[in-house]
């Protein structure tokens, strides 16, 4: 099986954007500003895409990154993941089994082998799985929007293709420092050292980590951290589209299973890394894409009546008026 899961993703994906770009491009202000209707009630609005902004765009991801942090909903999140790493600690050893035991009976190797000269090519079904968050997926989907961006000079796709390599840098940026810090054994090499659950190495040194990086580089896990960046930048961007989010977390969820069969990654590893992609995707975005919201209903501006009502006596009668103002 080679990765003929990735190609059909891509290409439906790049495909189902093209025709939704075509249909909800509305306004081209001085080629300066595209405009898409998003709904409604609300349109994105891009400005014209420079080559390295994937790169300038980084320091200002990471303040809105920090904005986002401290607000409420997302430090209820943060709460609810670290809630959900500690309950999850006591069972990684039990789910790594369970998981390995059910991937054998569907036909699952238990590691991950590779052909061609840079061990391109999955050989196996897991492993074309695996390669989901290893950033080359993000890349295939990014190539196929640039080219669709360059050629029908779309910005919201060319923007699409920066933020998912900015996505990936802002990853490694983000995912490697806490590896370093957590020095979290991977579960092979925990079943080779008799480390029931995983061994830690607070702040490894960094020779230590560079010559047996798997001892220490379990939590977070980079590969969930990456696919979910890539989802919600993907999914933000084109927020019409409601098939994506359902899609790329089924690919996620997929992939995780297959990294706990694996023994690459502890079930508690994952928690903290799909926070952590959801927060760098929805900062990407937020930095590139102006939001306009209307009130418009075909084009015009829809008003609330106001009623504005009186009364008069006359005689043994009394009258009631109203007046409606538009």
């Amino acid at each position: 099986m080679k990765n003929w899961i990735l190609v059909f993703f891509c290409v439906f994906s790049i495909s189902k954007f093209q025709a939704q770009a075509l249909d909800t491009l509305s306004v081209l202000k001085n080629d300066s500003t595209q405009e898409f209707r998003i709904t409604p009630t609300l349109s994105y609005q891009y400005q014209k895409p420079k080559f390295f902004d994937f790169i300038t765009k980084i320091p200002n991801d990471f303040g809105i990154m920090g904005t986002m942090f401290i607000q409420k909903e997302n430090l209820i999140g943060f709460t609810a993941t670290v809630g959900a790493t500690v309950a999850l600690l006591p069972y990684d050893q039990k789910i790594t089994n369970g998981s390995r035991s059910f991937g054998q009976q569907i036909g699952f190797e238990s590691g991950h082998s590779y052909s061609g000269p840079i061990k391109m090519f999955p050989k196996n079904i897991n492993s074309t799985i695996f390669r989901l968050g290893n950033g080359f997926t993000a890349l295939l989907v990014g190539g196929g929007l640039l080219a669709y961006g360059a050629i029908n000079h779309n910005y919201r796709a060319l923007h699409t293709s920066s933020e998912l390599m900015e996505g990936l840098l802002a990853s490694g940026l983000l995912v490697q420092p806490f590896k370093r810090i957590s020095g979290r054994e991977s579960p092979f090499v925990a079943e080779d050292n008799g480390n029931n659950g995983g061994d830690w190495d607070l702040f490894p040194s960094f020779s230590a980590y560079q010559k047996n990086t798997p001892a220490y580089d379990g939590m977070p896990s980079g590969h969930i951290t990456t696919l979910m960046t890539s989802v919600m930048i993907i999914s933000e961007n084109y927020k019409e589209i409601k098939w994506i989010k359902p899609v790329g977390f089924g690919m996620m969820g997929l992939m995780s299973f297959e990294m706990l069969q694996s023994k690459v990654h502890w079930a508690s590893d994952y928690p903290i890394a799909i926070f952590m992609g959801y927060i760098i995707g929805k900062s990407i975005v937020k930095s590139r894409v102006t939001e306009k919201t209307t009130t418009a209903i075909g084009g015009v501006k829809s008003f609330k009546p106001k009623f504005h009502y009186s009364f008069r006596s006359n005689q043994n009668f009394t009258l009631v008026g109203a007046n409606m103002i538009f």
